[in-house]
This record gives C-alpha cells, sequence and structure tokens, in this order.
C-alpha cells in the first residue's frame, strides 16, 4: 500500500476560525482556513458507499478493523457452521428486520419532530442523529452513518463554532466512520483538525482527547509507521487510565495492534488480554465492545503465526459479530478473512476456503462490493485455486481483484491532489 500522504497544513497552523453567521453561505465558509483544509474534498468522499483506501497485500502483516467474540466457546464452534453456510446463500441485500425497522421509523419520526420545532441547526438534534448513525453502523450501512455524522458536524460547527470542542468531537465521530471504511485519507485531516482544537478547549485527560489519539494511531498504523502509532496510543492509554469514569478500550486495542506491527507480540498480547477482561466486565463476554477485543487478539496472535491461538478466538469472533451486527456487515467479512487465514495456516485448505468465500458474500451483497476487502478476499480465493490447479478460476479472481485494486488507487491518487 502506497503510504498515506500527511497533511501539512495544521501543525503551524493554530488560529480560531469566526463564529457561525447567518449571512454566511454555509458553515464551512464560516470556519478558518486550517479547518476548510482539513475538510476538502469530504463532500465528495462522505458519499461514496465503497471503500478506497487499498490495504496491504501481505498474507499476515495487513492493517485491519476488528471483529468480536460470544458467550461460549462450544456455542461459537456450533453457530459457526452455520454462518459459514448462511454467509453464502443469504439474500442479496441486507436490510434491517422489522424490529429493528420500528425503532429506525421511530428516530426518523422523533428527528422530524425535533427539526420542525426546533430547526434545521437545533443542537437538540444531535442526539438523534447520533442515535441513527450507531444504528446505521450496526447495520453495516457506513456511509448512511458518515452522511448522519457529517450532518451532526455541520449542526455543530454552525451553532457553537469549528473551533468548539463540540465541533471537535463531531470530527472525530465522523473519522471513526472513515476509519472503519478504510478511508484512511478522509480521517488524517479531521483528526489532526480536531486534536489542536481539543488541545485548546478541554481538559488534558478528557475522554475525546483519548478517542482522538487512538483514531489518529489506526491512521498512522495504516500509513505504515507504527512508532509514531505505538506512541500515540500510549498516550490515549494513559488519558483513560486516568479517567474514573467508564473507560474505552479502544486505545488498548490501537496500541495492540502497533505492538503487533513492530512485531512485539508478547507485549501485544498482554495489552490485548487487559482489553478483553474489561470488555468482558463492563459489556459481558458477547458486548460488541468484548468483540472488537476478541478479534484484535486474534490478528495479533495470526500476525505471529500462532494459528491454533488464534482459531477459537476469531471463531468466536464470526459468531458475535453475526449476532450483533448485521449480516453484511464488513466487520464480518474481516471476521471471515481472518478465520480463512487462520484455517490456511493451519493447513486447512477447504475450510479456509469456505470462510474466505462466506466473506466475500457478506462483502458482495452490502456496500463491500468491488472494495479493496472484497479484492483481497479474492487474491487468497486465487492463490487456493492455483493450489488446487484451479488455474481459470485463479485467473479470473485475480484479475477482478487488480481491477478493483487499480481503481481504489486511482481513486486514492485523486483525493490525495484534492487535500
Amino acid at each position: 500500500m502506497r503510504a498515506l500522504i500527511a497533511s501539512q497544513a495544521f501543525g503551524s497552523n493554530r488560529r480560531r476560525g469566526p463564529r457561525w453567521s447567518a449571512r454566511n453561505a454555509s458553515a464551512l465558509d464560516a470556519c478558518s482556513a486550517w479547518f476548510m483544509i482539513a475538510l476538502a474534498g469530504l463532500n465528495n468522499a462522505v458519499s461514496q458507499a465503497s471503500d478506497a483506501e487499498p490495504e496491504r497485500s501481505s498474507l499476515l502483516a495487513k492493517e485491519r478493523i476488528p471483529g468480536g467474540q460470544v458467550r461460549q466457546f462450544s456455542l461459537a464452534r456450533l453457530v459457526l457452521s452455520l454462518i459459514l453456510g448462511a454467509a453464502v446463500c443469504a439474500s442479496a441485500v441486507s436490510e434491517p428486520g422489522a424490529a429493528e425497522s420500528s425503532e429506525l421509523a421511530r428516530l426518523a419520526e422523533a428527528l422530524a419532530a425535533t427539526e420542525t420545532k426546533e430547526g434545521p441547526t437545533s443542537p437538540y438534534l444531535l442526539p438523534l442523529i447520533e442515535e441513527i448513525a450507531r444504528f446505521r453502523l450496526r447495520q453495516g450501512d457506513l456511509a448512511e452513518a458518515a452522511a448522519l455524522r457529517r450532518r451532526a458536524l455541520d449542526i455543530a460547527i454552525a451553532r457553537f463554532g469549528c473551533d468548539s470542542a463540540s465541533a471537535a468531537e463531531a470530527m472525530v465521530a465522523l473519522a471513526l466512520v472513515a476509519i472503519d471504511r478504510r478511508r484512511y485519507l478522509d480521517a488524517e485531516p479531521l483528526l489532526t483538525a480536531a486534536q489542536i482544537t481539543l488541545e485548546e478547549r478541554v481538559a488534558p485527560d478528557h475522554p475525546a482527547m483519548a478517542a482522538s489519539l487512538a483514531s489518529l494511531a489506526r491512521v498512522t498504523l495504516a500509513r505504515g509507521d507504527a512508532a509514531e502509532a505505538e506512541k500515540a496510543a500510549r498516550r490515549a492509554v494513559d488519558i483513560v487510565s486516568r479517567n474514573p469514569h467508564r473507560r474505552s478500550t479502544e486505545p488498548l486495542r490501537a496500541l495492540g495492534a502497533a505492538l503487533a506491527a513492530e512485531e512485539r507480540f508478547a507485549e501485544a498480547a498482554e495489552v490485548l488480554h487487559e482489553a478483553l477482561a474489561e470488555d468482558r466486565q463492563h459489556h459481558g463476554s458477547d458486548g460488541a465492545d468484548t468483540a472488537r477485543s476478541l478479534a484484535q487478539l486474534a490478528n495479533a496472535e495470526l500476525r505471529s503465526h500462532r494459528f491454533a491461538e488464534a482459531l477459537p478466538l476469531i471463531q468466536q469472533a464470526v459468531a458475535i459479530d453475526q449476532e450483533r451486527l448485521g449480516p453484511a456487515h464488513p466487520f464480518i467479512a474481516d471476521d471471515l478473512f481472518d478465520l480463512g487465514l487462520v484455517y490456511d495456516g493451519l493447513k486447512r485448505t477447504a475450510e479456509a476456503r469456505r470462510a474466505f468465500t462466506a466473506a466475500l458474500a457478506v462483502l458482495e451483497r452490502g456496500a463491500g462490493r468491488d472494495t479493496p476487502r472484497a479484492a483481497y478476499v479474492e487474491l487468497e480465493l486465487a492463490r487456493i485455486d492455483r493450489q488446487d490447479g484451479k488455474e481459470a478460476e485463479a485467473e479470473a479472481a485475480s484479475r477482478d481483484a487488480k481491477r478493483i485494486l487499480y481503481k481504489a488507487d486511482d481513486e486514492e491518487r485523486r483525493r490525495e491532489r484534492r487535500l
């Protein structure tokens, strides 16, 4: 993967932008030059459903968004066999169930009513917008979640100013979706601008600072700089360790990922076991946060070629994410991809093929079609096809994967020019 281009506009320009005025053409026009640079090109980027950031093609050295776990290992093993079949046979379109649709309709109605009463830039809209965005995230509709959080950012700018803590927190929230979509070039300027504001506006141990630093660690790691990622993650871990209230474990997960990338596997495992223990305590053994820590630990074991140790973790990851997330969520595909790598490392080729095929089916029924995620699954399937002597199938899969990656690379270059 080509290195991401770090923005040069933020470090020296720390001046505040003017407050919102109704006379301004838009919220962004009211901001100072550094903020406009930070958001350059994102209007088009957040509306695109597909990921455009190519990942590293190394079998075990890829940086990925983590997955999850289930309540009991025995249940995970039972559910896994059902998932691998269901992932291939499920319908081509991911839609919420009846209960979820009812909840979404209720939230949409409440949002419309509040907007009618309070106006389109009322801060009272923000909790409702965020609740809908989280619903969309759980369903795997990352593009819609990004659009919702972009709207929340516009409201925060309009009501509180582009240099406010509220706007900075909205930037971090939007950047988190970009990271989930592997759109690191979109996330980085948002996080850099947010960090500047937060350092000026909030206490050094504010939770928003930890969230921003952990996210910057993810972006830096995707850029290939594991040492800098470790530094940012350690700062985030230090902040959450001093927070007497609910501790987020994402800084620990980001630190574990950085240490694993540096091949400091024992340290990574220690950190990630700590994250897992905290998540199990606070969210339960089948909680969504527990899921993230389990899959990150599984990925660290995978990187260190400890396939037998990684297997039960990633098996549980598939099961819990299948239960908690929408059927076309890319996290499920990430879990299945790592499961395929683990099976391949264990020389269980037939099971590896089934896992990769299931991962591709998940992506193709949702917004993951024609994204780098799908391309790397196809490359693994092509490799297995060649091992099995299926040259025609291997060539077709390899050709399609290259098409996707070339397209993603072109899009990355265009976004780099915009930034």
